[in-house]
């Protein structure tokens, strides 16, 4: 009988563990790019989804054309001409919060994160690393990132991009 309770004590004790520790995902993460050298081009999306697992496996995928400028018509030539978004409709970043046992999901605060993963744009994938905060308040989780990002290391080109925004600083956030 002692084995018995002993074992549904353990079997209980697991369940509540895996029920603490939930994967967190939105559908309404914002990506924002802004030309390092020409604040006009910029642009935000605001229907990324995002994932972050309980062991620091952290995911987006975003649609392209779900970018808006301010001026319709860099949003136009950002799809037709650069982007190719009929062609690569999607960008994607696969990666690891590598010091996740740092962050305590249970604990209101601000956790510093080391990401390092794979983003793909333009049907070209890239090794990412960046810093970034994860804040815990009153239960929710809010995770932030800045990077910057060549334009040509994902094969995008143009005119444009040769002669004002090589570089693009990206913040992104999610609210899970």
């Amino acid at each position: 009988m002692k084995k018995i309770c002993f074992l549904l004590m353990l079997v209980f004790g697991f369940s509540y563990a895996m029920q603490a520790q939930k994967t967190l995902v939105t559908k309404t993460a914002q990506v924002r790019f802004i030309a390092v050298d020409d604040n006009d081009i910029d642009a935000t999306n605001k229907l990324a989804v995002s994932r972050l697992e309980p062991n620091g496996k952290l995911s987006f995928i975003m649609l392209m054309k779900d970018f808006h400028f301010d001026m319709g018509k860099m949003e136009e030539h950002f799809n037709e001409e650069y982007i190719e978004s009929k062609k690569f409709p999607r960008a994607f970043f696969n990666g690891q919060i590598t010091n996740i046992k740092s962050v305590d999901f249970k604990k209101d605060g601000k956790y510093p994160v080391n990401v390092s993963g794979s983003m793909q744009v333009h049907g070209v994938n890239k090794a990412i690393q960046t810093t970034g905060i994860i804040e815990v308040k009153n239960g929710q989780v809010k995770a932030n990132a800045k990077f910057t990002v060549r334009l040509k290391d994902f094969g995008i080109g143009g005119l444009m991009i040769k002669l004002v925004a090589d570089k693009v600083n990206v913040e992104v956030t999610a609210t899970y």
